[in-house]
């Protein structure tokens, strides 16, 4: 069962999906809810040198400072990739949804928007 901060953005997700006046919305509360929900499921871990994470900020904090000079998004990515199976490129493409209806053109098709939710909805099928 996904914790409250993922639940809240999906349950955000679905309410903007049904009124359909915010489709920009919907991407970007399906993204948050996935990342919300990857982070969740992949802390706390231990890598192959014994070294325990117990959240993301401090895996973000000790890959930096090894010089690991990548975003936090492309960091969760990357472990999204590594840890949860068959769940990186849906992670990777709702981030890139995201990025695009936030930053470049918030014009989203209901098409795109229903998209986004699929990505989010196998996601957290995933991680059941």
């Amino acid at each position: 069962m996904p914790k409250p901060h993922s639940q809240h953005n999906f349950e955000a997700c679905e309410f903007l999906l049904q009124d359909s006046k915010f489709l920009d919305w919907v991407v970007t509360t399906a993204f948050y809810s996935a990342l919300h929900l990857v982070q969740e499921e992949i802390f706390p871990f231990r890598d192959d040198e014994g070294y325990e994470y117990s959240s993301f900020e401090q895996y973000y904090s000790k890959t930096r400072n090894e010089g690991v000079r990548i975003s936090k998004h492309q960091s969760t990515i990357k472990l999204v990739e590594q840890r949860i199976k068959g769940a990186g490129n849906l992670y990777r493409n709702l981030h890139d949804l995201c990025q695009t209806c936030r930053y470049r053109n918030y014009h989203v098709s209901p098409k795109k928007a229903k998209v986004a939710k699929s990505y989010l909805d196998k996601i957290r099928t995933l991680v059941d």
